[in-house]
């Protein structure tokens, strides 16, 4: 067969409505297997953390939330269901899987107009290692991916005139978005305009900020009920702009300090959580205040960071459950790959947006809100692992970039304007670089004897940011 007549028998196939069926049975079967792998191993740190923190909340317990309440409460009404057994925490994950798989598929296809491009994005996240490891972990990583990627759906489906249910789920997702994790709330600065650029309603607007507010309220209300104490949703917030911004964090892995304050003289002296919160938050200013540049270097090498390939799953498979290294090092080759496969055909296909058409338009509201979203990482800490809720984004945009192959019997590269063919290659440069800095400078920190986290690198962290 030649090289068109594969193109399009796979554009076929690919075009069917089954097969959206098929790989995310597959993605299924995938995580399933590996479950049944991991069945015995007990939850290990944040996993752990959010375990507990829903266990007090089934329990009635009255406390300051440290952790952010989203994921706990999610665990909370599965364990009053389904009784509090580890198991039936990672399938309460594992439901979510369908949910993002749904959701991703839709965008794809407002994004794109074809059901094949939808089915390829499908593909990457049914068998990138680190989505299938989030996908039975009680962690953050993929209801803040799925509630994420709702949001871009959400806003694709967005026409001019009257549209009141999308806000009603708009105004939801960013709700619990935030609850799962706060900072999430800084794509309110982003998600009201642009409804009302495209409504020329301020309705809708309106309402997706005001569903938001009301869930937050409701969390706060109830902690001050049950404690007395106004928290602003849960209190590492400060502490983790403090352990970013502070003069012990590092110049490039400022989340060392994130995964291993234990260990450091970080600390400040303070009688309660309310009070430590207010002592970070002075301090964590006060020093960026006095250095500017100091600070103006992080937040650059933050933003690096955030786009360098994770190891998560992998490091995941060797510490937490003792997989042998070579798998665990080929889970990592893996991730990587499939990372900057989406990564680079990401970057091209915003390299072929040009003017207002509803296509570019589309494909700006990605990178807008992906950006957006990831910007308060460039703050505090940054590290891989935060990506993780933008890459269903980066695979349907990875995926729209390959529609000119599957639209034509001919192979034909995609249509990008001779100007900007540079600004294209530059930036794939720069992505690349981003992921050789990465590597050489914790490979250096291994080989110097610096104490890195055993996994390498991987952050044991307040998801708060």
């Amino acid at each position: 067969m030649s090289r068109n007549s594969i193109i399009s028998w796979l554009t076929r196939v690919l075009s069917r409505s089954g097969s959206t069926a098929v790989i995310i049975s597959l993605g299924l079967v995938v995580r399933i297997l590996y479950l049944h792998l991991i069945a015995h191993q007990p939850l290990v740190s944040d996993a752990a953390s959010y375990n507990d923190m829903a266990a007090d909340l089934v329990m009635g317990r009255h406390f300051v939330p440290f952790w952010p309440p989203g994921l706990p409460l999610y665990l909370a009404a599965v364990k009053s269901l389904f009784g509090g057994s580890v198991l039936a925490v990672r399938l309460a994950m594992l439901a979510l899987f369908p949910a993002l798989s749904f959701v991703l598929y839709r965008t794809t296809v407002c994004l794109t107009g074809e059901v094949a491009c939808g089915n390829i994005a499908l593909l990457t996240l049914a068998f990138s290692p680190g989505m299938i490891c989030a996908s039975v972990e009680p962690v953050t990583e993929l209801p803040s991916a799925m509630l994420l990627t709702l949001v871009a759906c959400c806003l694709l489906m967005v026409k001019s005139g009257d549209s009141y249910y999308l806000p009603l789920i708009l105004g939801t997702a960013i709700g619990c978005m935030a609850l799962i994790r706060p900072g999430s709330l800084v794509i309110l600065l982003f998600v009201p305009l642009y409804l009302l650029w495209r409504t020329r309603n301020p309705v809708p607007a309106m309402v997706t900020c005001l569903i938001p507010a009301v869930i937050v309220c409701c969390w706060i209300a109830y902690v001050h009920q049950t404690t007395g104490h106004l928290v602003m949703i849960n209190t590492s917030n400060a502490e983790n702009l403090y352990l970013g911004n502070n003069p012990r964090t590092p110049l490039y892995r400022t989340w060392w300090l994130g995964s291993h304050h234990e260990l450091e003289s970080t600390s400040v002296p303070a009688p309660d959580q309310i009070a430590a919160q207010a002592r970070y938050s002075k301090l964590a200013w006060d020093y960026i205040g006095q250095h500017p540049g100091l600070f103006l270097l992080r937040s650059f090498n933050r933003v690096c960071v955030f786009f360098a390939f994770d190891t998560y799953a992998g490091a995941y498979l060797i510490e937490n459950y003792g997989f042998p290294k070579l798998v665990g090092l080929a889970v990592v080759a893996l991730d990587s790959a499939i990372y900057c496969v989406i990564g680079i055909g990401s970057i091209l296909y915003i390299a072929g947006l040009s003017g207002l058409s509803k296509r570019s338009i589309h494909g700006w509201v990605l990178v807008g809100l992906s950006l957006v979203y990831a910007s308060p990482y460039f703050l505090a800490f940054s590290h891989p692992r935060y990506h993780f809720p933008i890459e269903p984004l980066l695979m349907a945009s990875a995926a729209a970039f390959v529609l000119p192959f599957l639209k034509s019997s001919i192979v034909e590269t995609p249509k990008i304007a001779y100007r900007r063919r540079g600004g294209a290659a530059i930036a794939i440069l720069l992505f690349l670089l981003i992921q050789i800095e990465f590597v050489v400078i914790i490979e250096r920190a291994r080989l110097t004897g610096d104490r890195q986290p055993k996994s390498l690198h991987r952050p044991e962290t307040k998801q708060s940011a």
